[in-house]
């Protein structure tokens, strides 16, 4: 089987290629740090296989969350996870712009031989996404709490604050720039896409962010100009957070990072 000609499969076979292909990316992922390739062909598996089927998305978002917590300096990891969430909000979209905030039903790809299964598996696909994002935030600040100086887990923070006000706030969908289920060019180099204001600071710069040329930087400040101001109460706390971590942090790198997240999110407000 290739890439390019996958062909007819029988559900269980799909399925069962799905875990086998998640537990060579989890190996390969687990011997070599921040391994780019490894993560690249999970998402391919989700798009092409799984066609990013809502309860995939969220057994993966699940079952990587402990993976994550034992690697906190790595990026690939975490913009893993980054993609899962995108993909669960592009599955919102009803007019190509507007987000729906409202539960949603995956579109399953694997017909099951019982209609009460169908429901039942239906009903477990329904989703909160507001709720899912503020769990991945506390996942951050318990990481950040737990493991201070890590610049990876400041810049997760920073993609699921402006995925939560992208939601809260329904910015153009064109903003979170996720491929189609079936686009081939869905990899971890599209996640680079939160825009970086232009007063952030380099210890905050997104991977690949500070690589991008200077046309494609403005381009991402003028998103950035063009973004409605986020929820008052979201920066307020976000505040919060970063001044209890800088009056109790004894680490230089963790007192550096809080600081750039919070110059970030005053160019937010510009």
């Amino acid at each position: 089987m290739t890439k390019g000609n996958l062909g007819i499969i029988p559900a269980e076979r799909t399925q069962q290629l799905i875990r086998e292909e998640m537990e060579v990316c989890g190996e390969a992922a687990g011997r070599y740090p921040s391994n780019y390739n490894a993560w690249s062909h999970r998402i391919w598996v989700l798009q092409h296989l799984a066609k990013l089927d809502t309860k995939i998305l969220l057994d993966e978002l699940s079952s990587t969350k402990h993976w994550a917590s034992m690697h906190v300096s790595d990026h690939s990891g975490f913009h893993y996870r980054q993609f899962l969430l995108k993909s669960l909000i592009s599955r919102t979209v009803t007019d190509g712009s507007v987000l729906e905030q409202s539960p949603l039903r995956s579109e399953s790809t694997v017909v099951l031989p019982k209609d009460e299964e169908a429901v039942a598996s239906a009903e477990e696909s329904r989703i909160n996404l507001p709720h899912l994002l503020e769990e991945e935030v506390e996942f951050t600040t318990d990481l950040i709490d737990a493991y201070p100086g890590h610049e990876t887990l400041w810049c997760h923070r920073r993609h699921i604050f402006y995925l939560q006000h992208h939601l809260n706030g329904r910015f153009p969908h064109s903003m979170i720039q996720l491929p189609p289920a079936d686009s081939p060019g869905g990899t971890l180099s599209d996640l680079h896409s939160i825009p970086a204001g232009p007063h952030t600071s380099q210890a905050m710069e997104v991977d690949g962010l500070s690589d991008f040329s200077k046309q494609g930087y403005s381009q991402e400040i003028k998103r950035l100009k063009r973004t409605p101001a986020p929820d008052s109460l979201g920066l307020e706390m976000e505040h919060r957070f970063i001044d209890q971590v800088l009056s109790t942090c004894r680490n230089v790198e963790q007192a550096r990072f809080a600081n750039a997240y919070r110059k970030w999110l005053v160019t937010l407000n510009q």
